[in-house]
């Protein structure tokens, strides 16, 4: 009850968020648009009265000054009457009227924007108010049913789009002009300083960078369309002819002639983890082969562990998809919208981030549909695959596959860390044969634990498996327990072996294909290993940046030095007369800062010499330790130079904690959070960056170079009893 109270305070809290961004927002930017409105309005019109006003001024006092050049005039302002002889007036009120000309014409060019502010804001709410309601109104409809969830998203997904650009076009413009707006406002301010100018360029640079954006948005919003395309899911596996498995083939026709569902295209058999079907495109390793049309995929550890009655079950269920809506619904449905998905997961840097929680909403409203219509699908497959056999069968069939994964995850896992010394074809070891011997020999994991686990696919999510053994109506007690972990017999056929002309020369072929994958894998990252490590190779040494802290110091001294001499000698113009005690402190004081400063500088001179750090391939020796910082012990490191310079180590929880020395006041050892903190002035003749990125060379060449000499003194492994018990 708890856990549901957070989860939905959570999508309170949510929501609250995403309607202040797509909803509140634009209506502050309206307000914002009308409050422009009124200071326009306002601007304008005191400058429309003041031209006016300063013109018919001008031409009178021009004919007084015609007549008479020294008349006086006097003008009343806003405040004290003033008297200005006659050709003086009209040189002012000649600059006044210009000021005015002036403020009229940036009057007149601040109004259009103050409309590009409202009529943005107005555009960015419609736009986000119809993305709101075009998504709840999608979200309802999609529970109605499967063909309902398709037809939903099919409109959702060709109006997202312009939904997502009306609301980025609103926002840009809204943003844009209200910007421009208060920036050319600058030019009315009374006190138009050096200041205002930097706050002017500041308020122009702003506009850019959000124009800037907004077609930096606009173009990824035009990739969205290009993004929905489905891209070809990967698999390792070789396509199975007829030929070369009649009785598979023979089988699996059987079985989809009696629940009535197509037969596969396409039937490929892998090492991978987990059965599947799929009607989108298919990519196959290592031949590089595009298969099309409806494919079966068939991982061979398992059905060399599955009885004929289990594997019916697990083939049934993945023929029931080939069947009814559920070809539309892998075809139309699942890959565009994992497509949809990466394509909004791509455009988040790019595209305004209103309208990027507008366009997660949007999906996320379809994920609870999605989730609901995916349960059925798969307890219906679970029905139609239990058809073929019994409901006890096929739950058998899920605890048995959850609790194979774990033995062929492993088995894979070693392979892949193997030795490389397969010489010849007869010397490629058969996977599928040693995961098969794996459980022989050390029998099975706990099946319990794995009950609540989720069968892999690669485009579906599947239920818990005990919701899908409850959904058969199969109670999950010992006689299933005992059925689900038999030991494979040893020595015996498996039912594997009558579907296949040459069975384990089909394993022997697919534990190649892994092996070699494994070893291209390792060379690569071998590779980039000693790339690394050769990087970091030699030694090198780092100074404290202390010429700049020495300047300082000597320039000070000087400073207090010209304070005393100006009090000593110039004491009578500063007002200390002859108080010789006053004269004496003065001095005394600042002889004493000086030559601290001096000294200090001096301090920091004899200490350029001495080494900050040094960094060798193995460890981190810094002057300011006891004993050197092994790479390997770090964790993680940071290197600050906002208020001071630092380079800070996290160790590993295993890693000794050395020792400053007590004169580093600069560093600091937190022993119970295991930090290392190294202060210093700086790096000499490197940024700060540079050093970070040096660091980093040396703490990823370490690493990179354990990692190296594990590989070399990695012990062979085999698949004994002795060495896999209880690892899997």
């Amino acid at each position: 009850m708890a856990q549901t109270s957070r989860r939905q305070e959570a999508r309170k809290i949510a929501s609250l968020g995403l309607a202040a961004w797509v909803l509140l927002l634009p209506i502050a930017l309206v307000s914002l648009g009308i409050w422009q409105t009124q200071r326009a309005a306002e601007t304008l019109e005191h400058a429309r009265r003041s031209s006016a006003e300063l013109s018919t001024t001008l031409a009178q006092v021009k004919n007084i000054a015609a007549s008479d050049p020294t008349a006086i005039l006097t003008f009343q302002g806003a405040g004290e009457p003033t008297s200005l002889a006659a050709l003086v007036a009209v040189s002012q009120i000649e600059a006044a009227l210009s000021q005015a000309d002036e403020e009229l014409e940036i009057s007149q060019i601040r109004r259009p924007l103050v409309w590009g502010t409202i009529g943005g804001a107005v555009l960015a709410f419609f736009g986000g108010a119809l993305g709101l309601m075009a998504a709840g109104i999608s979200g309802i409809r999609a529970r109605a049913s499967q063909r309902q969830l398709i037809a939903s998203f099919q409109r959702l997904r060709s109006l997202l789009p312009f939904i997502l650009a009306t609301v980025v076009i609103g926002f840009s413009i809204g943003v844009i002009s209200a910007t421009l707006f208060e920036a050319v406002s600058m030019g009315l301010w009374a006190d138009f300083t050096t200041g205002s100018a930097k706050l002017f360029a500041v308020a122009v640079v702003l506009a850019v960078i959000a124009a800037y954006s907004a077609f930096m948005a606009l173009r990824g919003l035009k990739d969205v369309f290009a993004l929905f395309t489905p891209e070809p899911l990967v698999a390792a596996g070789h396509v199975i002819e007829e030929t070369e498995a009649p009785e598979l083939w023979r089988f699996v026709r059987s079985l989809a002639g009696r629940q009535h569902a197509l037969l596969p295209d396409t039937i490929i058999v892998g090492l991978g983890q987990g059965f599947f079907a799929t009607e989108s495109q298919l990519r196959l390793w290592p031949e590089d082969r595009l298969v099309t049309g409806r494919s079966l995929y068939l991982p061979a550890a398992y059905l060399d562990l599955l009885d004929q009655a289990e594997i019916a079950a697990i083939i049934g269920h993945e023929l029931a998809h080939f069947s009814g809506e559920d070809t539309t619904y892998s075809q139309q449905f699942t890959p565009i919208y994992a497509g949809l998905w990466r394509a909004l997961a791509a455009l988040g840097r790019a595209v305004l981030y209103p309208a990027v929680k507008l366009g997660f909403h949007a999906m996320q409203r379809f994920d609870h549909a999605v989730a609901h219509w995916s349960r059925l699908r798969e307890f219906d497959a679970d029905r139609s695959g239990s058809l073929l056999a019994t409901p006890a069968d096929a739950a058998s069939a899920l605890i048995r596959t959850g609790i194979i994964a774990p033995a062929v995850a492993y088995v894979l896992q070693r392979a892949s860390a193997g030795p490389d010394d397969t010489g010849s074809d007869d010397a490629w070891p058969d996977l599928v044969a040693q995961t098969t011997e794996l459980v022989t020999t050390n029998g099975w994991s706990d099946p319990m634990p794995l009950l609540g686990d989720r069968q892999p696919h690669p485009t579906d999510s599947h239920p818990p498996t005990i919701q899908r053994i409850s959904a058969l109506g199969v109670e999950i007690g010992d006689d299933l327990l005992r059925r689900a972990m038999r030991q494979p017999e040893p020595g015996a056929r498996s039912f594997a072996d009558d579907l296949f002309s040459d069975w384990a020369g089909l394993c022997r072929l697919l534990s190649k294909d892994f092996i070699d994958d494994a070893r291209m894998m390792r060379d690569r990252r071998r590779e980039v290993l000693e790339k690394v490590v050769a990087g970091a190779s030699q030694e090198t040494v780092v100074y404290d940046n202390v010429k700049p802290m020495i300047w300082t110091m000597v320039i000070v001294a000087m400073i207090f030095a010209g304070f005393g001499l100006t009090v000593v000698f110039l004491s009578g113009q500063l007002g200390l007369g002859y108080d010789e005690f006053a004269q004496s402190l003065i001095a005394a004081i600042t002889a004493v800062g000086a030559v601290t400063s001096l000294l200090y500088a001096a301090f920091l001179y004899r200490s350029a010499a001495r080494p900050l750090m040094v960094l060798t391939p193995d460890a981190l020796l810094a002057s300011r330790l006891d004993k050197p910082v092994a790479w390997t012990d770090v964790a993680g490191y940071a290197v600050y130079a906002s208020s001071r310079f630092a380079l800070r180590l996290w160790l590993n929880q295993d890693a000794p904690v050395p020792k400053k020395h007590w004169r580093a006041i600069d560093s600091k050892i937190d022993r119970r959070q295991r930090i290392i903190t190294l202060g210093a002035l700086g790096i000499k003749g490197m940024k700060a960056a540079d050093f970070s990125a040096l660091v980093g060379r040396y703490h990823e060449a370490a690493y990179a170079r354990q990692e190296l000499a594990a590989a070399m003194l990695h012990p062979s492994r085999d698949a004994s009893a002795d060495e896999t018990a209880g690892k899997y």
